[in-house]
Parts: structure tokens; C-alpha cells; sequence
């Protein structure tokens, strides 16, 4: 799993659509195809953010290219606004970093994000 920056205009519809939103991407064996598990910074006490982590559908944590703690949804997107593949070589995709996550973490965050999230449903 790697982290990477992807733009808003390529795996949803946003009135930013050149904002851009942290992801973990994984290859996804099975379906042959990535998969991208959304990430949101825990800057400030956010009590919206933490209700969600109360209810479980966010989990806390840490990865050395932020300075904050990252929240983990609990659904992924595998497939871009168009319904194609994700394709990391895109112009619109940016890497953090060359490193991947270690395969612990990766498998925690994998297991975590079992709902598929594509067209605004989650299945």
C-alpha cells in the first residue's frame, strides 16, 4: 500500500474539483484492478470526525509523511468518476513518497475498509 494525493475531479463529483484528498492505494489481486481507500487529516479536535470515530466508521492512524494523526474510512473507491480503473500513472495521481506502508499496517487498514463506495452508494 502506498500513499498517494489524488485530485477530487478524478473519483468524484466536488464543487472543488481541483482540491485534492489523501488516499492508500493497494493492488487488489482478486479483481486485478487498485483500490483506494480515502484518508482525512486530524489537524483539530473535530467533534463531527470523532463521532464518526465513536461509531466506528473511521480509525485513528499514524504514517510518517504526516505530522498528524490520519483518520481511515472505512470504505474504498475502485473504480475513477469515468468507472474505469484507477490508474496510478495519471496525471492527476501524485505519490508522497517512493515508500510503501509496512504490511502490518497495510492489512489493518485493508480489513478496516471493507465497503466498496461507487456512484454516491455504498455496496
Amino acid at each position: 500500500m502506498r500513499l498517494v494525493k489524488i485530485r477530487n475531479k478524478y473519483m468524484f463529483e466536488s464543487d472543488k474539483p481541483y482540491g485534492v484528498h489523501s488516499y492508500g492505494v493497494y493492488y487488489d489481486r482478486k479483481n486485478k484492478r487498485y483500490n483506494a481507500v480515502q484518508l482525512t487529516h486530524l489537524y483539530i479536535k473535530d467533534e463531527d470526525r470523532f463521532k464518526q470515530v465513536k461509531k466506528g466508521n473511521i480509525m485513528i492512524a499514524k504514517f510518517k509523511e504526516f505530522d498528524t494523526p490520519s483518520g481511515v474510512r472505512n470504505y474504498y473507491f475502485s473504480t475513477n468518476i469515468n468507472g474505469g480503473k484507477i490508474n496510478l500513472k495519471d496525471k492527476n495521481v501524485k505519490f508522497y513518497s517512493n515508500r510503501y506502508l509496512p504490511k502490518k499496517q497495510s492489512a489493518k487498514i485493508k480489513k478496516f475498509a471493507t465497503k466498496k463506495y461507487a456512484n454516491g452508494k455504498y455496496y
